[in-house]
């Protein structure tokens, strides 16, 4: 269902939640030609009028999203929210008859993901998830070429999203190492966005998952009482082996205690015909083949068309432009709720392997 457009032809967007993450979907919404802010929405004191001022806007503010629900020429809305209340928002939202773009992980525990589902389906509104790493210039270009060329069944997929703004035991217990707040740490943090990513690439789910989630400092000086220590109940480090219901075999790995990698991700494929690399810090999509002229130089750079692909890479541009070009066209955007849950799922059954020491299957 395409949504209605202000006097402007533009798409009213309104951000629930103020913090670091909304700076880029605000940018993203100013960037856009067909979109604009109309709302903001943060329940602290302040916050969403300074967030406000610090872009120039001169749109209402409100300390709860029910209210920012009820703004004229509000089309869609953006949650940027900590983890908790991503499902309540979201579904309210959808309910209310507006579009979503919600920021991952999706939810703290998979029944509110089928929720989401379901009440999108129900209001038939256009809703997405915000997996950004699909949207770098590389990895469109990798999943285009992986349809494009017939490089045979697929083998191995190995993945793993590294930080390291961790490895300091004195960094303090922000919102994202409180379970009751994010539900898991690194899993659904940093593994969400590759584990997504590998499906999305190789075009195959995830069916089983043996995994292992660790908890390296197990205590961090507390945010609003440095003196104080606070205990981290949730995993600094996954790693995992899935089986995808193709065959291939994958393993995907996840750690913000990666001491000297800020923000470092890296996804192979190994297939009959060739392998494929993407890596985040150069950039470089690169190929060994079996077959073909490439099949004796060994690993080749591919290019990457900027005529198709863009000059500069910017994904939280490209993101946010997806999913306003879905809603005027009324195509699905990717990835959606739906999509989402399969993520979901998968994050899930990682964390029942770990509590359980067994091998876990996917459920539906």
């Amino acid at each position: 269902m395409a949504a209605s457009e202000d006097e402007n032809g533009k798409i009213g967007v309104g951000i629930v939640g103020t913090g670091m993450q909304a700076n880029i979907h605000a940018m993203g919404v100013i960037g856009n030609p067909n979109a604009e802010i109309v709302g903001l929405c943060d329940n602290r004191d302040g916050v969403a009028e300074e967030f406000a001022a610090r872009y120039g806007l001169d749109v209402p503010t409100f300390k709860d999203y029910r209210e920012l629900l009820k703004v004229d020429g509000l089309d869609a809305v953006c949650v940027v929210t900590s983890n908790e209340v991503h499902a309540e928002i979201s579904i309210a939202a959808v309910e209310a008859g507006k579009h979503v773009l919600c920021e991952k992980p999706m939810v703290t525990a998979i029944e509110d993901a089928r929720a989401m589902v379901a009440a999108a389906r129900k209001a038939g509104v256009t809703n997405m998830i915000g997996y950004t790493k699909r949207f770098f210039k590389g990895t469109r270009y990798l999943h285009d070429f992986l349809r494009r060329e017939d490089l045979g069944r697929v083998f191995n997929v190995r993945a793993f999203y590294f930080q390291s703004w961790l490895s300091n035991p004195n960094t303090p217990a922000v919102w994202r190492l409180e379970k009751n707040r994010t539900g898991t740490g690194v899993l659904g943090d940093l593994a969400a966005h590759v584990t997504d990513l590998t499906q999305h690439l190789v075009g195959d789910e995830i069916v089983r998952v043996t995994g292992m989630m660790k908890t390296f400092v197990n205590e961090r000086p507390s945010l609003s009482d440095p003196g104080k220590k606070q205990t981290i109940d949730v995993d600094d480090g996954v790693m995992f082996g899935a089986e995808f219901k193709n065959g291939a075999l994958g393993v995907i790995q996840a750690s913000r205690n990666a001491t000297g990698r800020p923000d470092h991700w890296r996804v192979e494929i190994d297939m009959e015909k060739g392998s494929v690399i993407y890596d985040s810090v150069d950039g470089r999509v690169r190929l060994v083949s079996t077959e073909g002229p490439a099949r004796s130089a060994g690993w080749v750079d591919l290019p990457i068309s900027p005529y198709r692909y863009g000059q500069e890479d910017n994904p939280n541009q490209k993101e946010l432009d997806h999913f306003i070009e879905c809603i005027q066209s009324g195509q699905t955007p990717s990835p959606d709720f739906e999509i989402g849950l399969r993520t979901e799922r998968v994050l899930d059954a990682v964390e029942r392997s770990h509590n359980t020491g067994r091998q876990v299957e996917i459920e539906g």
